[in-house]
């Protein structure tokens, strides 16, 4: 973002965004600047004709859109971007002269699809002048503590990137640097397993969220490790209370939606614990929920 955006420049966010993409244009002075799109309601994928109007819209302003991000697979939803459309939504940021920031986090949790019909997803990274691509240790490696990651970027921007990386993060210990490469090490092999090893868990949350299917669907499953789910109406301002509530009633931790832009949701995740207390931890959930909407 410093690298990037001047101070007048907007960029765009999709709703439901990760919550610290948002804050980091909060902290570098850039929130009055952002612009929310929305995701197309059947895919759950950013709306690229809204990013088209919107960056025609704003082509002759004082104030042009310069920066673009998507997360794929996305944090919060759940879901992955169709090759296709990422490279829709290149080509508009391409064709207005904005950066495109493409956060591939997730990149290995990718799920066949288990709906007749529905192709498998598929996690494409693109290479271009106008794109940056942002990669982790955190989550396939499950390096969270060790703050590892890496970005691909074009040689123009070298020299801003180098300026920001030697003033603030300078580079991760030596420590964390030594782990990764005994990461990658194991391969992707080893991380493909990991991966496959939580379809019992997809399956068993996608119970404990049950509850609330008078709602609507679920949000999610072709990638990342979360799910989102719509509260009954009675909560759609209270998000933040639910979340509390479910915490102190029934000890377990979800999300709000509204932190990530989309109020009345909850996302849920079903990774990061061994398989006894994941167990123990959605029969809890389950069981706060169905409370929850007998309240509604």
């Amino acid at each position: 973002v410093i690298s990037l955006l001047d101070g007048p420049h907007k960029s765009v966010l999709f709703k439901p965004y990760y919550f610290n993409h948002y804050m980091c244009l909060q902290m570098t002075g850039g929130a009055d600047g952002v612009l929310f799109g929305d995701i197309c309601e059947r895919e759950l994928t950013p709306d690229a004709d809204w990013l088209e109007r919107t960056l025609e819209e704003h082509k002759e302003s004082e104030r042009p859109v310069k920066m673009v991000t998507v997360c794929n697979p996305c944090n919060p939803t759940g879901v992955v971007v169709p090759p296709e459309k990422l490279q829709r939504i290149a080509d508009i940021c391409q064709r207005y002269g904005a950066w495109l920031i493409c956060d591939n986090t997730y990149e290995h949790f990718v799920y066949p699809s288990e709906e007749e019909g529905v192709p498998d997803a598929v996690h494409a990274c693109l290479e271009a002048d106008h794109v940056v691509n942002v990669f982790s240790f955190s989550k396939a490696f499950g390096m969270m503590g060790h703050r590892v990651g890496y970005i691909a970027f074009p040689d123009c921007i070298s020299e801003s990137l180098f300026k920001v990386q030697d003033t603030i993060p300078i580079c991760p210990n030596t420590l964390s640097q030594r782990v990764a490469l005994g990461a990658l090490s194991a391969g992707r092999e080893w991380v493909d397993k990991k991966v496959q090893s939580l379809h019992p868990n997809q399956r068993a949350m996608l119970q404990a969220l049950s509850p609330l299917n008078e709602w609507g669907p679920v949000w999610g499953g072709s990638g990342a490790i979360y799910y989102m789910k719509k509260l009954p109406e009675k909560y759609s301002d209270s998000d933040a209370e639910v979340v509390d509530w479910l915490a102190g009633q029934h000890g377990v931790c979800v999300i709000p939606g509204s932190a990530c832009g989309a109020p009345g949701y909850i996302r849920v995740c079903y990774a990061n614990l061994a398989p006894g207390r994941f167990e123990d931890a959605i029969g809890r959930l389950e069981t706060g929920l169905k409370e929850l909407v007998a309240k509604a």
